[in-house]
């Protein structure tokens, strides 16, 4: 049965078929749950953090173990080509194990800080499918020039002894994602930190609106929004999973909206798999 505590849940799931993955002479962007994104930039196609496999006896399951809110807008198995996967750290909703071993088998490349990256090897992926996110460190996929940027999540300080070694940082990122028509910028989980507010030229900011404490926040969310002046905002980490005493994954868009200038014009309230066009 559904948890009774109150939860925003996404609009129903646009399914996403082959089409988002074809050439392009535009950059589009899709949600795909979660924190999960996927970019065509004109198309060199790209992911980031996807968790987009379920549990096989039980369908409205996600791989996390999570329930899931709306349908998934596209499976793993059914991504028909990839060109770069992005993953921001390796928390199971961003590094989702099934959804990684099924995408390994295209010849995409992997790109991750070392815990993932230790992960990735030990599924076979490795050599020049197999790069490290350096901050700062800017490499080239196709049509898109991508630059990871700095993240601090250490939300293991919550309980070390039960959670483990807190996240240090270099095993966080965010990413830089510069296109033809525009910078997308993910921050990833994150703290605010001096080195956001100085970002410059973010056409499309994709925005973590978690309740965390490890995490932006409702405030330090749309304080982000307000000092970067981003044309347009893509909210994140809400309207997935049932768990609604978990934080990390219950936004309210609407409470951080309300303190973003000009929301009505740029904050983009995505459906999974509906398309953004930058």
């Amino acid at each position: 049965m559904p948890s009774r505590a109150r939860q925003v849940s996404a609009a129903p799931a646009r399914r996403i078929g082959s089409e988002a993955f074809g050439r392009s002479q535009e950059t589009a962007v899709w949600w795909l749950t979660n924190a999960g994104f996927l970019i065509n930039a004109r198309g060199t196609i790209l992911m980031i953090d996807p968790a987009i496999s379920v549990e096989p006896d039980f369908p409205d399951r996600s791989e996390t173990g999570l329930r899931l809110l709306v349908p998934l807008p596209i499976e793993a198995k059914d991504i028909p080509r990839l060109d770069a996967v992005l993953y921001t750290h390796g928390d199971d909703d961003h590094f989702a194990r099934r959804t990684a071993e099924t995408l390994s088998q295209t010849k995409a490349l992997f790109v991750s800080p070392p815990p993932v990256a230790s992960e990735l090897a030990s599924m076979g992926v490795t050599g020049d499918r197999l790069r490290a996110a350096a901050v700062d460190e800017s490499f080239e996929v196709g049509k898109a020039k991508i630059t990871p940027t700095p993240a601090d999540h250490p939300w293991q300080l919550r309980d070390p002894e039960r959670f483990g070694v807190p996240w240090k940082p270099e095993d966080c990122c965010g990413y830089v994602i510069d296109t033809p028509d525009g910078r997308i910028w993910c921050p990833g989980d994150t703290r605010l930190m001096d080195h956001h507010v100085q970002m410059k030229g973010v056409d499309l900011l994709l925005l973590d609106i978690s309740r965390s404490e490890y995490h932006l926040g409702v405030d330090n969310a749309a304080r982000l929004a307000n000092i970067l002046d981003v044309p347009h905002i893509i909210p994140y980490h809400w309207g997935t999973y049932d768990a609604p005493d978990h934080p990390a994954y219950n936004g309210d868009p609407a409470e951080v909206a309300a303190n973003i200038k000009g929301a009505e014009n740029r904050f983009h309230l995505l459906a999974p798999g509906e398309r953004f066009t930058l």
